[in-house]
């Protein structure tokens, strides 16, 4: 699970962890972190924004040919 540190603290796989520290940890010690109050859980944003693409078509009369000489 994915958390952001909100204290310092200890964490015995991760060593001191400073406030803004964003790492993922194993449920059972983001859970111990998050109820002590050392810790936020870091929500998945919901689906990535729809990339809107050009309409890239053209004529082919449009297109300049050069001229066989």
């Amino acid at each position: 699970m994915k958390i952001e540190i909100l204290k310092k603290c200890f964490v015995g796989t991760g060593g001191n962890l400073r406030p803004g520290d964003k790492l993922e940890v194993s449920d059972v010690v983001a859970v111990r972190l998050i109820s002590g109050g050392f810790a936020k859980e870091i929500k998945r944003g919901g689906r990535p924004k729809k990339v809107e693409l050009d309409n890239r078509a053209f004529d082919a009369d449009e297109l300049e040919a050069p001229e066989a000489k």
